[in-house]
């Protein structure tokens, strides 16, 4: 199925998966009291955001959905650490992709708010702890460059060496790199990553389901990769403007002016 096809999919079924969802916190159902329907919204931002840049080619837009994304996490997490309960499946390290779209849409305060409401502690049951292990040194890297707190990020460096028992990780070694303002170093990690992503992609299975949207969405769009590039840029790290599945389109600049906090619950038929 062609991509475009794949994506038009994509983004009616995360529409209509959108309206649900906030029917569903309307109702304060048990999706909501579990917290996984804030999940599903950010999630379905995220997909629109895909579809924006990858479809529609519009940055605008995509801007857009990534900052829902955001404000629907940071309204969980709010809930949360104001007494909402949560199942712990929805509140561990590696749902924590919103917060990559807060710093890939250049959000920086929002990226500091959710990075100071994730968990920081890894869940054996639910994650891996290196999986764990990234986010947490990017919101603790971030929080220190905005100058909250005093994470100690080369004992998360260390931590993740000794769980890969002497194996190798590129995200690792690219955070090294970042950790240590080398960009060269930083440049080549990312390389090895994006081809690391490149090979993992190609070898999944071609089909009109799941694979086949991963591969035209997160396979496509290298979202952490935008991340990461905009804490190195903020170090003043010299980087490419474009790289392969980081096209320069999505490189959004600082300063946009967000979306309000709400919206995100906004669906096609409140806009119609």
């Amino acid at each position: 199925m062609p991509a475009s096809t794949t994506l038009e999919t994509l983004r009616d079924a995360s529409r209509f998966g959108l309206e649900e969802t906030v029917r569903s916190i309307q109702r304060r159902d048990a999706m909501e009291q579990s917290g996984q329907s804030y999940v599903v919204a950010a999630m379905c931002h995220r997909r629109l955001a895909f579809c924006a840049l990858l479809v529609d080619a519009r940055p605008h837009a995509f801007f857009h959905h990534l900052c829902h994304s955001a404000h629907a996490r940071h309204h969980l997490l709010r809930l949360v650490a104001n007494g909402h309960g949560a199942d712990p499946r929805f509140l561990c390290a590696t749902r924590e992709f919103p917060f990559t779209d807060a710093l890939a849409g250049g959000q920086l305060d929002l990226a500091v708010s959710l990075a100071q409401l994730a968990a920081r502690k890894h869940e054996p049951a639910l994650e891996y702890e290196d999986d764990f292990l990234l986010y947490h040194f990017l919101q603790q890297y971030c929080l220190k460059l905005k100058g909250v707190g005093a994470p100690d990020l080369s004992a998360i460096l260390k931590r993740w060496d000794v769980v890969l028992e002497g194996g190798s990780d590129t995200y690792l070694e690219m955070c090294r790199a970042l950790l240590a303002h080398e960009a060269s170093a930083f440049d080549e990690a990312l390389q090895a990553t994006i081809d690391a992503r490149l090979l993992k992609f190609s070898r999944l299975t071609r089909d009109s389901g799941p694979n086949d949207e991963l591969r035209k969405t997160e396979g496509a769009l290298f979202m952490n990769g935008l991340a990461v590039l905009r804490l190195a840029e903020m170090q003043g790290m010299e980087t490419r403007r474009e790289y392969v599945t980081i096209p320069s389109l999505a490189r959004l600049p600082l300063g946009m002016s967000p979306p309000p906090t709400s919206a995100w619950m906004e669906t096609e038929s409140h806009r119609s």
